[in-house]
């Protein structure tokens, strides 16, 4: 290989291993204190290995009811809110790109609209209407408020998938006698499961780390994990171990779904971009 391949080569390999330490580097530290004690965590100058490894932050946070409670509560609202948003986008996609239904062009706009907006905008409202109509404090309103606000990039991402279809497999298909609903589902859901594998990742992803809208919109009894973290930062002091250990746990399922499914993670990045 000759020095002027060489060069760039070297200099691109540098380059990308030093941003991947800076990126790996918050999460290696977060690990690393979560296995100190508050005084190590708090001493100056830090210092990047721990002493004497502990491993009570785990033990006091896996032995907490309060804290299981918001597992529990993640692990929950974050299955529904998946499984009612890949119901509701797959019909929706499926919809736009072969239906096309009137009004079509608009109804694209309101979903880009929708993804552009910052979920922030909507919370004092919904707070407000969630509070009038009793349901402040209940899954229910976590599922539901989830799902509306994944349907939109859920969509996007099937319709890439389903455009790249073959229509003559759905003509064939009607040809036979088959109908819309079984046509959907028997026919384009087992064509577009690699789609649907993608935008479920990344929808149960996305709900799993939601923070804004739970801490607006639950209480005590459904208080989810995001926001069981928070908890340990109070006005005076920071349990720094607790708090670490509470984000390692948060992180652990986020990084085994995507070290194993990140071809899928590829894929719906990338859908439709050869077209």
């Amino acid at each position: 290989m000759t020095a002027r391949r060489l060069v760039p080569r070297a200099l691109r390999l540098l380059v990308l291993t030093l941003a991947a330490a800076i990126a790996v580097s918050p999460v290696l530290w977060t690990a690393l204190t979560s296995l100190k004690t508050t005084r190590e965590a708090q001493s100056y100058p830090p210092s990047l290995l721990p002493d004497s490894p502990v491993w009570s932050n785990y033990s006091e946070l896996l032995g907490s009811r309060a804290f299981i409670g918001s597992v529990t509560t993640s692990v929950t609202v974050t299955a529904l809110a998946t499984l009612l948003t890949i119901a509701v986008a797959f019909p929706a996609a499926y919809a736009l790109v072969r239906l096309r239904p009137r009004g079509r062009p608009a109804f694209v706009l309101l979903i880009v609209l929708a993804q552009a907006v910052p979920g922030i905008v909507f919370l004092v409202p919904l707070y407000s209407v969630v509070s009038s109509a009793g349901l402040y404090d209940t899954t229910l309103v976590l599922v539901v408020v989830y799902a509306a606000f994944l349907t939109p990039f859920a969509t996007l991402v099937l319709a890439s998938f389903i455009r790249s279809v073959p229509i003559e497999i759905e003509e064939a298909a009607m040809a036979d006698g088959c109908g819309r609903l079984r046509l959907l589902l028997h026919v384009v859901l087992p064509v577009s499961r690699a789609g649907v594998a993608s935008a479920t990742v990344f929808t149960a992803l996305f709900a799993w780390n939601e923070f804004l809208i739970p801490i607006v919109l639950s209480g005590r009894d459904t208080r989810t994990l995001t926001v069981h973290v928070s908890t340990f930062i109070g006005q005076q002091s920071i349990a720094w171990g607790p708090l670490c250990a509470a984000v390692v746990i948060v992180l652990v399922p986020a990084v085994l779904v995507v070290a194993f499914l990140q071809r899928q993670l590829v894929t719906g990045l990338t859908a439709g971009a050869v077209k």
